[in-house]
């Protein structure tokens, strides 16, 4: 991987991080009760557009599973983020994108397992629980399924930002 390239990964690390905590700490309810969900939008919408940003450069150096990656990510900030700020979308079709995308994780997880990217595999396969787990309380509106989603989400964050500080320290994790 190239320099620019490896350089726009580790902004992903750090920005999947950042919004990772930031979605676990909202869904397990840490800030108060009263979040408002634009501002929580115009968050997660920040994160999609500096995330989107640093995927071009990721192309850019034909790193092709790294860019689906990261592509899978980028989307679900995009559709979280706009659903959110809009209000009254089909929400239905948020949790199917969040289903399918938690599939899509759990593949990606059994991939970076094989190859023995450990710290890679641990941050993708929580954002399995993560997603599928969301979707759950989409289609239930049960408050546990969302909590239980924030907990893999805010430990899904200290691993993202933990990738992100050591890249920025060039030291590599298995």
């Amino acid at each position: 991987m190239g320099a620019l390239a490896n350089t726009a990964m580790n902004t992903l690390f750090w920005e999947a991080g950042v919004m990772t905590l930031v979605i676990g700490l909202v869904n397990i309810g840490i800030g108060g009760q009263k979040i408002n969900t634009k501002d929580f939008g115009i968050v997660i919408l920040s994160g999609a557009i500096m995330e989107t940003l640093a995927l071009g450069f990721v192309i850019q150096d034909a790193q092709v599973f790294d860019a689906t990656v990261a592509a899978a990510f980028v989307l679900l900030l995009w559709i979280i983020s706009i659903a959110l700020i809009l209000g009254g979308t089909n929400l239905y079709v948020v949790q199917h994108a969040l289903w399918f995308t938690g599939i899509l994780f759990a593949l990606f997880t059994a991939y970076t397992a094989m190859h023995g990217i450990i710290f890679v595999s641990i941050a993708l396969g929580l954002l399995v629980p993560v997603t599928v787990l969301l979707a759950v309380h989409g289609y239930t509106g049960k408050a546990y399924w969302a909590k239980a989603a924030g907990v893999c989400s805010a430990i899904d964050g200290f691993v993202f930002l933990s990738l992100a500080f050591t890249g920025a320290i060039q030291v590599v994790l298995p």
